[in-house]
C-alpha cells in the first residue's frame, strides 16, 4: 500500500514540475542543512548558514583562490589598479548577465556599495557591513564598465575587503524595484551560478541554475537546502537517498557515514575559531579577574581529543599563519591552570554568584556537549555557571543583565588581523557597535592604526599588544579551537569543500559521475 502511495505521488510530482525540469538531463541537488537564512542580501545575512547559501548567487569583484594561499584572482573583474593608498579603479568584466537577464554595469556595482542601499532607509540592519566597508568614502561609476572605490585614509586591505560576502553584487534595478526590503531579501538578484526560485523558512531554500552564468552553465538544474535540524536525521537522509550531502556532521558521526555502500566523509579545519563571549556588563563578569578565570579552567586539550578526534588545532590566540608577516608565531595558545584560575576568583572575591551560558541546540557541531564539558570543568574551580538553551539567536543576544557567556564562532574574513579580530572586536565590530558586550578605548586606537599603516612592523607591533588586550588585560572572549566542518556525501557526487563556511557549488567544483 505505501509503495503504491509513494508512487502515485512521484507521478503528480513529475506531472506539477516545469516542462523545462522535465526535459533537462542535469541532476538536482538536495543538501540537508542545521539551519537555512530567511533573506538573501550579502550585506545583511551574516551567519555560516547564509554564506553557504549566497556564495551561490551572488559573485564579488575580485575572488579568492584557497588553494592557491588565498590568491586574489578575477572575478567580476578582470582588472583593478591603485591609482594611489586611498583610490582603487576596477575593470568589469563585459558580457556578465544578472538572473535577470540585465547585464552588469558600473552603475550596479556603485549602487551596491551605495549610500541608498547600505544606509539608507531600506537598509536597517546593515551595520554589520562597517567592519568591513565603512572605511568607504566613495564608490563611483567612471565609464560603462570601470568603478573607482575610494577610501576614506590609506587602506593597503581595499582589495581583500572587495573580495569578501558583503561586496557581492547586486541588480540595482531589481533592488529599486522591490515593494520593501523584505520583498528584496526574499528573491536578491545576483550574478551567482543559482538563482532564487522559492524559500520557506525553516524548511528550506530553492534554487535554480542560471544557465547564462559567466564561468559556465551550472551543473546541477536545481539546488535545495533543506533543513534538518537534528544530526541524526541528516544522516538518515543521507543513507535513504534524500539528500546526496548534508553538513555539520559531528566528528564521531564521520565513521558510520564512511561505513556506508556509496557514501563518503568530507571536510576538516576552516578559517573560524570557535569562541566563547563574555558579557562585560554582566555584574560579575565585569571583573576581568572572573574572565580570566574562567579561560584558564578550560582544557582545551580534552575538547578537542574528545569531541573532535584531535582533528582541530587550539590556535596560537585568535589568529591564523595566513595572516603572513603579521602572524605571531611566538604568541602561547590558551593555558590550563585550574590552580591560577581558583586564586583569581579568590583574589575577586567571587561568592558562588550565577553566570547564565546561553547555549543553542549544536547550531555549532558539539555544541551542546562542549558546553557541558566546560560547565563541568568551570564547577571543578568554583565557578557557578547555569546553562540555559535557547531556541533562536535573538534569544541568545538579547540584552538582559543576566546575559554573561554565549557561544560564537570567528572568521578570518581576509588575511590579516583586520579582517578577524578588529573586524569582530572592534569599534565598528559587532561586539561593541552591535551586542554591546565590550569596549576598549586602547584597543580601538590601535585597531585605527592596524587598519590605515601600511608600515608592517608598526601594524605588528599594534597587533601584538591588541592581543594583549583580548587574551590576558581585558579579554571579551577566549579560544576554545579552530573550528572544523564536516560533510557526509555520496561518493557519485564530486564536491570538494573549501577552508571556510562557504559552499561553493560552481561549475568547476560540482560534478556528477
Amino acid at each position: 500500500m505505501r509503495t503504491s502511495i509513494a508512487a502515485a505521488l512521484a507521478l503528480a510530482a513529475a506531472a506539477a514540475a516545469p516542462a523545462a525540469a522535465q526535459g533537462d538531463p542535469r541532476p538536482p541537488l538536495h543538501i540537508g542543512v542545521q539551519g537555512n537564512p530567511a533573506l538573501f542580501d550579502p550585506a545583511h545575512a551574516f551567519s555560516n548558514v547564509a554564506w553557504r547559501v549566497n556564495h551561490n548567487i551572488f559573485d564579488t569583484l575580485i575572488a579568492i583562490d584557497f588553494d592557491a594561499d588565498f590568491a586574489l584572482v578575477p572575478g567580476l573583474a578582470t582588472a583593478w589598479q591603485r591609482v594611489d593608498a586611498r583610490t582603487l579603479d576596477v575593470t568589469l568584466r563585459e558580457g556578465v548577465r544578472f538572473h535577470n537577464g540585465d547585464l552588469l554595469t558600473a552603475e550596479d556595482v556603485a549602487f551596491t556599495f551605495g549610500v541608498e542601499r547600505m544606509r539608507g532607509e531600506n537598509a536597517p540592519l546593515f551595520g554589520q557591513t562597517r567592519p568591513f566597508l565603512g572605511n568607504l568614502e566613495s564608490v563611483e561609476a567612471i565609464g560603462p564598465n570601470r568603478v573607482r572605490f575610494v577610501s576614506r585614509g590609506p587602506d593597503a586591505l581595499l582589495e581583500q575587503r572587495l573580495a569578501m560576502f558583503p561586496s557581492q553584487i547586486v541588480n540595482r534595478r531589481a533592488y529599486l524595484a522591490a515593494p520593501d526590503f523584505q520583498a528584496w531579501g526574499r528573491t536578491a538578484i545576483g550574478t551567482g551560478p543559482y538563482k532564487v526560485e522559492d524559500a520557506r523558512d525553516n524548511d528550506y531554500v530553492q534554487l535554480v541554475a542560471h544557465d547564462a552564468y559567466w564561468r559556465g552553465r551550472p551543473t546541477a538544474r536545481s539546488v535545495r537546502f533543506s533543513v534538518a535540524p537534528e544530526v541524526a536525521a541528516r544522516i538518515n537522509d543521507l543513507k535513504t537517498g534524500r539528500f546526496q550531502i548534508v553538513t555539520d556532521i559531528p566528528y564521531d558521526q564521520l565513521a558510520e557515514i564512511a561505513g556506508q555502500p556509496g557514501l563518503e566523509a568530507a571536510g576538516g579545519p576552516i578559517l573560524n575559531n570557535r569562541v566563547l563571549v563574555f558579557d562585560q556588563n554582566h555584574p560579575v563578569l565585569k571583573d576581568v579577574r572572573v574572565r580570566r578565570a574562567l579561560a584558564l579552567a578550560i582544557d582545551r586539550k580534552l575538547i578537542v581529543e574528545t569531541l573532535w578526534g584531535d582533528r582541530v588545532p587550539v590556535p596560537r590566540g585568535n589568529q591564523f599563519p595566513a595572516f603572513g608577516e603579521l602572524y605571531l608565531a611566538d604568541w602561547p595558545a590558551p593555558a590550563y591552570d585550574p590552580a591560577q584560575a581558583r586564586a583569581l576568583l579568590a583574589e575577586a572575591g567571587y561568592a558562588g554568584q550565577p553566570i547564565e551560558f546561553r547555549v543553542l541546540n549544536n547550531y555549532y557541531a558539539n555544541e551542546v556537549l562542549t558546553a557541558q564539558a566546560l560547565v563541568e570543568m568551570w564547577k571543578a574551580v568554583g565557578l557557578n555557571v547555569v546553562l540555559q538553551m535557547k531556541e533562536n539567536w535573538t534569544q541568545v543576544l538579547e540584552r538582559t543583565p543576566a546575559r554573561g557567556i554565549r557561544n560564537w564562532s570567528n572568521t578570518m574574513a581576509y588575511p590579516d588581523p583586520v579582517g578577524l579580530a578588529w573586524r569582530l572586536y572592534g569599534a565598528r565590530g559587532p561586539i561593541q557597535g552591535g551586542y554591546r558586550e565590550w569596549t576598549n578605548a586602547e584597543f580601538n586606537r590601535l585597531g585605527a592604526l592596524l587598519e590605515t599603516s601600511v608600515d608592517v612592523p608598526e601594524r605588528r607591533q599594534a597587533w601584538r599588544r591588541m592581543l594583549e588586550i583580548l587574551e590576558v588585560e581585558d579579554p571579551p572572549a577566549t579560544v576554545l579551537h579552530q573550528f572544523a566542518i564536516f560533510y557526509g556525501k555520496r561518493r557519485d557526487v564530486a564536491w570538494k569543500p573549501v577552508p571556510v563556511e562557504y559552499m561553493d557549488l560552481r561549475p568547476a567544483n560540482l560534478a556528477f559521475r
